[in-house]
């Protein structure tokens, strides 16, 4: 390792002292800003009896006034800096400062902001090829858990949020540099006891670039899946592929079917996170207790979903505070994706963690919708855009996916990007046959409670093989199948045309398969209301407010013009999305906190 230079910004406490003796311990060059130059006797006595050389220099303290004056120094005998690390970062005034000492003793003369102060250090840091700032802030769980008070809680809270909010705003401003950023909050940790653990973990972040292996990018990455219907869990396999080609560890939370889908598919290729080493694929499959959906004749029940969600409050919340104690808080993940899932998204504000949105709900408040469908029921519209907007706000990077591509709003542009539909290998592989070769039309219905649709699809006449109700049986034209991956897929490549309500997951899949759509959105779910009427605009097929036999018919009998519209469709194979994902980790990769 060549001759590594740190810089130390702070009060000059018994921490900085801590800190100077370790790194000065590892034969690292310490610039410590003060005017007692005597700061530094006891530490040099220290190694000099461990028969380590000090490399020490003593520069005027670091104000707004000064500052010019330091960095041109260090420049001049150095050339550049290697780290920087910001010790004693408090909350003043809803701002992070720092605060520098006197010679006459430790003491405030002058706080400013610790971004400010950073960014000055840009252009000396960027000389370095590995490169690091270390913020360490002040103690920030300054309320005594055990009284209930609940001004100090606010407080806490409070403190925690203007936190995320700072270290989104300067992560921000070093975007686009070489620069890794750590940020440690003291005695956050109730492992470390003593100031020596306290320095030991400061400058082992420090030094941590410059002597990782640069061939391993192995990221620790926690994931969490809304685990309400599949569309969710078979589109986010396709991501965790990709993650595991990419040999990152990951913890995946999911509920409900979702979980054992994606358990039978990952748990027996990969092994567990905490039996893999650095550079080897990795992956949990967790179960947590999520929010499940009640229907009514093909409508979406609120007050049922929500009364049945309110009785298995309890239990939900034991099992998911287990899962995020035992399984999540110590394995210290490095950032989180999450497909519109709540649990991981509070697990990365919480813990200050970046976090990347995979999902198809946020286009319709990232992206530009067309007036013609917001004023067709504008009360849902602005319902549904502020339920996704309030769900996962504040996400580092937003990545939209549909078949149809909507514009993103100018305002969003530097932190969105819009992909073709998230395709399953299983899609990818599918030899399509031609709509007039087909002989039978795909059924996808999940609500059980829909007593309508059997007759309607009897005296349709046509053959159709329906998925869904969770039963396998033959009446006249119908097939009822149970649900088997590569058999709905085979049946899927076949159909000269699918009937469903207005998910995005099969219509993503219909579509990239060129196969015409009938849809009857979910009454109450906006969401699939703008899937079809994208659908229907695009021609791929029709929107219809439900199931009935004459617009069937006439649906059938323009297959042939669906089909012509179809046929200009391609996927590109996950391509953009694996791009994309791969660009925003690597950045993520540059933050440890």
């Amino acid at each position: 390792m060549s001759l590594l230079v740190a810089l130390i910004i702070g009060t000059g406490d018994e921490l900085e002292d801590e800190i100077v003796y370790q790194l000065g311990k590892k034969g690292i060059y310490v610039i410590f800003c003060s005017n007692n130059e005597n700061k530094f006797e006891r530490i040099i006595k220290k190694l000099n009896d461990e028969d380590i050389e000090p490399k020490f220099i003593i520069l005027n303290t670091v104000d707004l006034k000064t500052i010019d004056e330091v960095i041109g120094k260090i420049d001049e005998q150095f050339g550049k800096l290697d780290m920087l690390i910001n010790v004693g970062i408090l909350l003043n005034n809803n701002q992070f400062k720092i605060n520098t000492m006197l010679c006459e003793g430790f003491e405030t003369r002058e706080s400013f902001d610790i971004l400010t102060v950073s960014q000055a250090f840009i252009p000396l840091l960027q000389k370095s090829p590995s490169t690091c700032i270390i913020n360490v802030y002040d103690e920030m769980n300054d309320y005594d858990s055990d009284v209930k008070s609940c001004t100090k809680l606010l407080h806490h809270y409070s403190t925690r949020f203007e936190f995320g909010i700072f270290m989104d705003k300067f992560y921000t401003e070093f975007r686009n540099t070489n620069i890794k950023i750590s940020s440690i909050i003291l005695r956050d940790n109730n492992n470390i006891q003593t100031i020596v653990e306290e320095a030991d973990r400061i400058v082992h972040a420090a030094i941590l670039p410059f002597i990782a292996s640069s061939k391993s990018k192995t990221m620790r990455i926690l994931y969490g899946i809304v685990g309400e219907g599949m569309g969710h869990a078979t589109r986010s396999k396709v991501t965790l592929e990709i993650l595991m080609q990419e040999q990152h560890h990951v913890k995946v939370v999911v509920s409900n079917r979702a979980y054992k889908f994606l358990h039978d598919n990952f748990s027996n290729r990969f092994p567990r996170c905490d039996e893999a080493s650095e550079g080897e694929a990795a992956i949990d499959i967790i179960e947590i207790e999520g929010f499940t959906m009640q229907y009514v004749n093909n409508v979406f029940d609120e007050k049922a979903s929500v009364l049945h969600t309110m009785q298995r409050l309890p239990d939900m919340l034991s099992k998911n505070r287990d899962a995020y104690y035992e399984n999540l808080v110590s394995w210290m993940p490095q950032a989180v994706i999450s497909d519109f899932d709540s649990f991981a998204y509070i697990f990365a504000k919480v813990h200050r963690l970046p976090i990347l949105s995979i999902d198809n709900q946020h286009v319709v408040q990232r992206c530009i919708i067309p007036e013609e469908v917001r004023e067709s029921n504008s009360i849902a519209f602005y319902t549904y855009k502020c339920f996704v907007k309030a769900k996962l706000p504040r996400c580092n990077y937003y990545i939209i996916t549909g078949f149809f591509t909507a514009e993103i709003r100018d305002k969003y542009e530097d932190n969105t990007m819009v992909v073709p539909p998230i395709l399953r290998q299983i899609i990818l592989d599918a030899k399509p046959l031609p709509v007039e070769h087909c002989e039978h039309f795909l059924v996808y219905q999940t609500s059980k409670s829909d007593t309508s649709l059997i007759p309607i699809l009897k005296a349709f006449g046509v053959k159709c093989i329906i998925y869904g109700l969770g039963c396998e049986e033959k009446v006249d034209n119908l097939e009822l199948k149970s649900f088997s991956e590569q058999g709905f897929v085979d049946d899927l490549a076949c159909a000269k045309g699918v009937i469903a309500n207005g998910g995005l997951s099969l219509m993503n899949e219909a579509v990239s398969l060129q196969r015409p759509f009938f849809s009857v959105p979910v009454e109450n779910q906006y969401e699939q209301v703008l899937n079809a009427w994208y659908l229907e605009k695009l021609g791929y097929g029709v929107f219809a407010n439900k199931i009935e036999l004459e617009p069937l018919r006439q649906w059938a009998q323009n297959i042939p013009r669906y089909a012509k519209a179809l046929s200009n469709y391609h996927h590109d194979s996950n391509m953009l999305l694996h791009k994309s994902v791969k660009r925003v980790l690597h950045e993520f990769n540059t933050r440890s906190v």
